[in-house]
């Protein structure tokens, strides 16, 4: 009979250990990342006298993929399928977390909110290499590039009189990425009919003493169909007694010809119609910072600069493990390894078993209240039962004792 008051008792615990996972499911439907606990009873036998009550045979998390919340910011993340995203702490200690709520501190470092870096591998000549490092943008730059290449797509008015001129600027730079205003003059010639002379200039700003420009070839030549004629290969232009730059001359070359075909290109052109340019492009650029970043499904996370280029940074590593359930959770959304889970397994993304990155997305819980509040329920009652268990022993107890009276 005392047996029944211990597997009350018992049963009770059991119960009120469950009924603790279930209210912290519930607490934590909200929270990103999250992995909702189940409980699993075992019984405890008595092998002398037959009978025996309950205990908690383990408490496990359930690791379904939580739904989608999609955001603004391109640095908060979420994995769809199974890993981990792999941080540090200020001494180096390794964890992880399904929690990509990430931003960029104030040393330019990835990181999570209780400042511990994400982890990912540094990007050279397009291919990842090296161990997992901190992700820091802080020192990146693009550096600039001259401009050795020019195109201009562009008619001039075959109505326009004799020392008619057209005016068109185009922006170019130099070896330091300090911009440079080319101003291309075309004039019309009397004769040889059909020709135009092209001269260039600089703003006193960017070259000492007498800025030149010079062609390779400066007279334009046109034929009855309207394009031009007479050349054998593209046009140089050469800036001279440049100041700003690291060399004071600079070469450029302008795309008119086709090599291919042996003849101009249709880029220049002499019909009825208007002078002016309706395309021009040049391959030159200023250096770039860091304005914004993207992060692709396998991880790569692409800076885009402010020179308009774009170049790929670093690829975040996610964690896999042989047991996920052996993880040891440790507060603000954070695991780490143990002995059950076994050793990670770091690598990219979509690698390996690992899942896909989603950027501007996060996890939320995985925490299904519909069944959460039926195991309230179903726990509270046999809370109340066991407690009816112990009720019910101690009023027969209490017949054994009126019995002797």
């Amino acid at each position: 009979m005392i047996s029944s008051l211990y597997s009350g008792v018992q049963g009770i615990q059991a119960n009120s250990e469950a009924l603790g996972v279930i209210g912290a499911n519930i607490a934590n439907v909200n929270t990103i990342g999250y992995k909702s606990g189940n409980v699993t009873f075992s019984t405890i036998l008595g092998e002398a006298l037959g009978d025996g009550g309950v205990k908690v045979w383990g408490m496990n998390k359930t690791w379904a993929q939580g739904a989608m919340e999609y955001t603004s910011s391109s640095t908060d993340l979420a994995i769809i399928g199974a890993g981990l995203f792999v941080v540090k702490d200020s001494e180096g200690t390794e964890y992880y977390t399904r929690a990509g709520a990430f931003v960029f501190d104030k040393d330019g470092c990835l990181v999570n909110e209780d400042g511990y870096k994400v982890q990912g591998l540094a990007i050279a000549s397009g291919t990842p290499s090296g161990s997992p490092t901190d992700i820091d943008i802080s020192s990146l730059s693009y550096d600039p590039k001259s401009t050795s290449e020019m195109r201009m797509t562009m008619n001039l008015d075959s109505a326009t009189a004799a020392s008619g001129t057209f005016t068109n600027t185009i922006t170019v730079y130099d070896s330091l990425g300090n911009v440079i205003p080319l101003t291309l003059a075309f004039t019309k010639n009397a004769d040889p009919a059909n020709t135009w002379t092209v001269e260039g200039s600089l703003p006193s700003s960017v070259a000492s003493g007498t800025p030149t420009v010079e062609f390779s070839t400066s007279t334009l030549t046109f034929g009855a169909d309207g394009k031009l004629t007479g050349l054998t290969e593209d046009i140089t232009i050469t800036l001279n007694n440049l100041t700003t730059g690291a060399s004071a001359t600079q070469s450029i070359n302008w795309d008119v010809y086709d090599e291919s075909n042996a003849i101009a290109n249709s880029d220049v052109t002499q019909f009825a119609g208007s002078s002016g340019v309706t395309f021009q492009s040049q391959n030159g650029y200023s250096t770039g910072s860091v304005t914004s970043l993207s992060v692709g499904e396998d991880g790569t996370i692409t800076g885009i600069f402010s020179n308009g280029k774009t170049q790929e940074l670093y690829q975040l590593v996610l964690a896999g493990f042989p047991s996920y359930q052996g993880l040891i959770p440790l507060g603000n959304n954070l695991y780490s390894a143990s002995v059950e889970s076994g050793l990670p397994v770091i690598g990219a993304a979509k690698t390996g078993g690992r899942g896909a990155v989603s950027s501007r997305s996060l996890e939320m819980s995985n925490v299904d209240l519909a069944t959460e509040f039926v195991k309230m329920i179903i726990t509270q009652r046999a809370y109340q039962a066991n407690a009816k268990v112990i009720t019910t022993s101690n009023e027969v107890l209490q017949e054994l004792i009126n019995m002797k009276r």
